[in-house]
């Protein structure tokens, strides 16, 4: 057995091997830097807002969020958020800037209060007016439908040209399993009354999350939490994994469970008429990749983007950082100190650690690009990982057509293992 092989069968079985990279908060440490990520010559990114408000707090959440308190403390928030980027904008763009995408998520952005929500709105649609805007840009917004209603869905159409998709969680229809994480998703009318108002205000194009990997998650729970997608038919529909990662240890099904769940949602997701390849986790009905302009230019182009807000991250050709927040901190001291942009986390990488981050985030979509491999190491991937594609390609985990690598079914079941292949040798 040679070392690729046996370094393949050894990570099979390791949960922290999946999308999640780096794996360890530790792993970075060699290369943090006291300055800031500079996009002073970057003329081409997204950006992204974070939103860390929530109604209540789900267990399984992996991301930095708070319990909303008080509609001041949100606008204490936003005023902060506003002073960064405005800051941003009078730095680092240009003319020159091609503005790929805008996303805000959370948290939950639909939590803020009407008034908190209009500000949110009206402030990113006045710096995106400023930007030229690329021609497949699609602004997008987390929401869920507890948190959401005709007031904030007309907030959004008046900027619908800006912000043209939706995304609600929904995760899973179970009650037991809403329940005992902390969700509420009300019921399938109000979602349905949800999905009219915000077609009839122009929103273009609405996304669903769904979820799998829980444990004792059944056919039947997904067959049923399928028929609401049925009744909905949303445009894009997404499908997670519940993952181990740096930050979260929630109980996860076993490799061959997931693989059996994901298989079983495909195929229902299929025979609604949705696109998708075998291994991605984002299907459309209106003939693009599923995603928005920003995950798309983030995922699949390993494009620079800069992030606003507690714990956001921002990327260039460089390096990555992360917003104050993302350690534990109160909410308090982060807005005690009036800027979220100073005394976060930086790092300075190098090549191969950018891909293996670019890697990682794209295995989410159960493909990678070559091409865009060699414009980070500047060096032929054929030639630097020769024994690893070898060894992929002759046990048919991955395909390769053109300069794209797709995983194949036996790859999507060990995804986590072909992926790491293609991490730093540290890792």
């Amino acid at each position: 057995m040679t070392e690729t092989e046996k370094l393949f069968e050894t990570r099979k079985e390791i949960s922290d091997y999946n999308t999640s990279y780096p794996l360890h908060p530790s792993d970075w440490s060699t290369w943090k830097v006291s300055d800031t990520l500079s996009f002073d010559d970057v003329d081409d990114l997204s950006f992204y807002i974070h939103i860390p408000f929530c109604q209540s707090l789900c267990r399984y959440c992996e991301y930095v969020k708070y319990k909303k308190t008080s509609d001041s403390v949100e606008r204490e928030y936003l005023d902060i958020v506003d002073s960064d980027v405005r800051e941003f904008m009078g730095q680092s763009v240009t003319g020159e800037t091609i503005l790929r995408g805008f996303d805000i998520g959370g948290g939950t952005p639909t939590a803020l209060s009407t008034e908190n929500f209009a500000m949110l709105i009206n402030m990113a649609a006045r710096y995106v007016r400023r930007i030229k805007m690329a021609e497949d840009f699609k602004g997008s917004i987390e929401a869920t439908f507890n948190t959401i209603d005709e007031n904030k869905i007309a907030i959004l159409s008046e900027h619908s040209d800006i912000f043209s998709r939706i995304s609600f969680g929904l995760q899973s229809t179970n009650c037991t399993f809403l329940r005992d994480n902390n969700r509420d998703n009300g019921q399938t009318q109000r979602m349905a009354d949800i999905f009219h108002i915000c077609r009839e205000q122009g929103i273009s194009t609405i996304n669903l999350d769904l979820m799998y990997g829980f444990v004792h998650q059944t056919k039947e729970e997904m067959k049923a939490t399928m028929k609401v997608v049925e009744r909905l038919m949303p445009e894009h529909l997404t499908v997670y994994e519940l993952r181990t990662n740096m930050l979260n240890r929630y109980p996860i099904a076993t490799a061959e469970q997931r693989f059996e769940q994901y298989s079983y949602l495909y195929d229902l997701i299929i025979g609604l008429g949705y696109k998708g390849r075998f291994g991605m986790n984002t299907f459309s009905l209106i003939g693009d990749n599923g995603l928005s302009s920003y995950l798309q230019h983030r995922m699949m182009k390993n494009g620079s983007y800069k992030g606003f807000g507690i714990a956001a991250q921002s990327k260039n050709d460089t390096g990555l950082s992360y917003n104050i927040g993302k350690n534990g901190e109160s909410l308090k001291s982060c807005l005690s100190k009036k800027t979220f942009e100073k005394d976060g986390d930086s790092y300075k990488l190098p090549p191969r650690e950018l891909l293996s981050k670019y890697v990682a985030i794209s295995g989410y979509c159960g493909m990678f690009d070559l091409s865009v491999m060699e414009n980070i190491l500047h060096l032929d991937p054929d030639i630097v990982f020769e024994k690893e594609l070898g060894f992929l390609l002759n046990n048919h985990y991955i395909e390769k057509n053109g300069t794209m690598l797709y995983l194949t079914p036996e790859g999507v079941l060990h995804y986590g293992a072909v992926l790491s292949l293609f991490y730093n040798n540290r890792s």
